[in-house]
Order: structure tokens, then sequence, then C-alpha cells
């Protein structure tokens, strides 16, 4: 229960004393009023005390001030007030900034990812702009001062005066950050309620799939030759020109065309079971031979092999659904036999220097593959077989295209992928799935023409 509490004005006056030391007048400075007793409204502000139960139940006196009038510092007695009957400890000096990092400190049943995340948005955001505000007074408008500096600096990234703006999709990330970090405030009984939750932010478009169609394929390549002509390098160029979506698949043709270019390539397996089995970069640079049956033809996806804060960690996959088995079809079998075989004359040829790393797919000497890399070999294999491009990931939204296309149900493709539910399948790839359905119905003979046998 907190006492009645009073208003009350004061100033930052002093004077010396008998002593000779000097004081502040505080509330008793003869300039707070006028001769004729009305407050001086040009000096001195205005200020509220009240007693409140601390935790334990030991009572404390809670005073603020600087208030400009007498019913601004009455109302924010009154909050105050009714955060300390719903259980809020308003006499707490906690500030936001010691919150987040004993919050952060506390966060052991998450990813390291998703930790190092975290951590980015209270280092970058949080602490810098609103870390020194008591907890228990933190309200919408400060944690509005957090989303108006994001605004000023994407401001300044559109005339050229920073780099990097924050995306839409990053900035609801750091919405959520917070507002998951004061839910669990709310629950310790720190703060009555969420601030972060009150924030309106512009909702992020997903990138629309789209196909490279031959009219998308003759304006990129247009857009390349031009830089050319200019003198850019062929990878400067590639670089330059922007294609239609973030997100671009390529069509049957062009996938077997880049299939057949990548055959003779160490890895020629791991780009096979990207195009046809969408799994995601890490999980393939996690797959053990301990996780394969080639007998029953399943592979067992149990951990990722990704890059976070510059460093290669593994850990499980993205969610309990990515934890799956995934059929590998007849075709994808015997690819792996080859490339068992193979990796079989390395492991021979390294001799006593071989990593025994158990990966399926790994570096020449058996060592596990870096996912960056991967990234990388798979953008030149592209350009050198002279197709439009796509991201490594865009090979999973291409697998998930064409399982479609051939007529496999959103159930089976959503399970293959690894994602938590079928709306998120459903939403990602339907606009997707017309195109490469037209191009799968016109393409001869199969949906993945080959001009060469993959064994």
């Amino acid at each position: 229960m907190a006492s009645k509490g009073h208003v009350y004005k004061r100033c930052g006056c002093t004077q010396v004393d008998e002593q000779g030391r000097r004081r502040q007048l505080g509330k008793n400075c003869p300039k707070l009023k006028r001769p004729d007793g009305a407050w001086n409204p040009r000096h001195g502000t205005w200020t509220f005390a009240i007693s409140v139960a601390g935790r334990g139940g030991e009572r404390k006196q809670v005073v603020r001030g600087g208030f400009a009038t007498q019913g601004d510092a009455q109302a924010a007695m009154d909050e105050l007030k009714g955060k300390a009957s719903r259980g809020v400890d308003v006499a707490s000096r906690l500030t936001t900034r010691d919150y987040l990092r004993t919050w952060l400190a506390g966060k052991k049943d998450i990813k390291l990812n998703t930790l190092t995340s975290y951590t980015g948005h209270v280092d970058r955001y949080f602490e810098p702009i609103i870390g020194h505000i008591r907890l228990a007074e933190l309200r919408v408008e400060h944690v509005q001062e957090v989303f108006d500096y994001i605004d000023e600096h994407n401001e300044l990234c559109t005339k050229g005066r920073a780099t990097r703006p924050v995306g839409l999709t990053s900035v609801q990330r750091i919405r959520a950050t917070l507002r998951g970090a004061l839910n669990d405030a709310m629950r310790q009984g720190l703060i009555s309620t969420n601030p972060a939750s009150l924030i309106k932010l512009k909702a992020p478009k997903r990138p629309k799939g789209m196909v490279w169609t031959d009219e998308r394929v003759r304006r990129w390549e247009q857009a390349v030759g031009e830089l050319r002509e200019e003198g850019l390098t062929l990878r400067r160029a590639l670089a330059s020109v922007a294609t239609p979506s973030k997100v671009m698949v390529w069509r049957p043709d062009q996938l077997g065309q880049f299939l057949d270019h990548a055959a003779e390539d160490r890895l020629y397996a791991l780009w096979h079971i990207y195009a046809h089995r969408g799994l995601r970069r890490g999980e393939a640079c996690g797959l053990e031979w301990d996780e394969v049956d080639l007998v029953e033809g399943s592979i067992h996806v149990v951990r990722q092999r990704i890059s976070v804060a510059g460093q290669i960690v593994e850990d499980t996959p993205k969610s309990d659904a990515g934890d799956r088995t995934i059929s590998l079809g007849r075709d994808t079998v015997e690819v792996l036999r080859a490339h068992r075989q193979a990796q079989r004359k390395e492991r021979m040829a390294a001799g006593q220097s071989w990593v025994d790393s158990g990966k399926v797919f790994c570096q020449e000497d058996g060592s596990p593959l870096d996912p960056n890399q991967v990234s990388e070999r798979f953008e030149t294999l592209t350009m050198t077989a002279g197709l439009p491009p796509v991201r490594l990931h865009d090979l999973r939204h291409g697998a998930a295209s064409l399982m479609l296309a051939a007529g496999v149900s959103m159930k089976v493709v959503q399970e293959t992928l690894g994602h938590a539910n079928m709306a998120l399948t459903a939403n990602t790839y339907t606009s997707v799935y017309p195109e490469v359905a037209n191009a799968a119905a016109e393409a001869a003979y199969a949906l993945v023409p080959r001009t060469r046998r993959d064994a």
C-alpha cells in the first residue's frame, strides 16, 4: 500500500548556513511565492513525495521532481500509486540497462544465434537510448525514442550519410526482443504494463517469389551487358544489377542447366540435395553419415552448422519441426552413393592427414565445411554457368515450388522443409507456385530435363 503522499514546489537555490556550509533551500526558498502568496510560475519545479511498501514489506520514501506544473506532479504520483497497488516495486532504483543485462544473463534456454541477436539489440539500441531510465518508470514515449532513432538512421542512409539501413523485418525483431524482456519483467512484478507492446510499427512485406522467365532474364542480361561495356568486371556487374525480387527461383530447365554444369564439382551431391530436397544451408553442412540411410532412402536432420557473430557453431535445427526425417528418392540415393565412394577415395589419398568429422559434405581433408564458403562456391558456379542469380537459400524455394508443381501435397512439402506450420509454407510458396507450375507444364520430357545421368 502507498500513503496519501503530497505535492510541493522546490528549487535549487542555495545559501550559506551558520557553519559556513552551502545548502539548498529546497521548498523553503522565498522566491517560490509572490508577495501576494501565489506560486511564482517562473521559479522552481513541482515534486511529489510518497511512502510505499518495498520488497519484503519495508516502507520506502519515493521522491520524484522536475515537473512543470502541480497537475503534472499529481498525475505522476497517482500513476505511481496505481503501480504500487498492482504490486510493482516502485521504490526500486533498478535501471532498464541493469535489468536487460540480468535478463540476457538468464537466457540459458535459447539458441546461440538468438542470444547473439538479443545482445546486439541491447548493445546498439536499448542501452544507449533508454538504459539510464529506471525500469519502473519506463513509458511508451521512452521506447518510441528507440524507433525514432532507427528512423533517423534510415533517413541518413537515404541521403548517403550512413550505411546499412535497418529493414522493417529487423525493426520488428528489435521490438520483439524488448517486448519479450519486458513481458518477463511484468511476470516478476517489476512493471505493471509493457510499453513495447504499445508501439506501432509498419508491417514488413514478405518478398514475393518470382521465377526467372525469359523476359526477366532478357532484361537482366541487358542491364549486365551495359555495365560490362562501361568497364565493370563480370562479378561487379552482377552485384550491381538488382533482381526483380529478393526471392528468385530458377525454371526447371535452368535448374537442370545448373546441375549439369556442377556435375563435375566435388560437392555436386550437396547442390543436388539442396535443389531437390530443400535443406537449409546449415542443415546440409551439419549432416553426418550416421543420419543417412541409403537402404531406406532417408536422412534424419538433427543439427545445423551455422555462422554466428563470425564463428562457426553447431546447434539443433531452427525449430522443433526442423528435427525431421526426409525421404530422398531413388535418384538422390544414387547421387549420395556416388558421393560416398568419391569421399572414400579422398580419405585414402589423405592418409593420416584425414580429419574424421563424419560429415557427409566436407572439405578435401575431411574437415567440416564453412557455410559461408559454401554460399560463395554456389555463387561462382552460378556465374560460370551463365545463369541469372539466385541465392543458395532460393534453391530451397525452388525445391518447394517444384514439389508443388509436381502435385505433392502442401502438408508433405511443409514436413520436408521443416516448417513449424502449413500456413508458413502456403504463404511463402503459393505466389511462386503458378509460375513454376506453368514452367513445368511447358518443360519438355520432365520437370528437370538433363543431358547426363546424375550417377
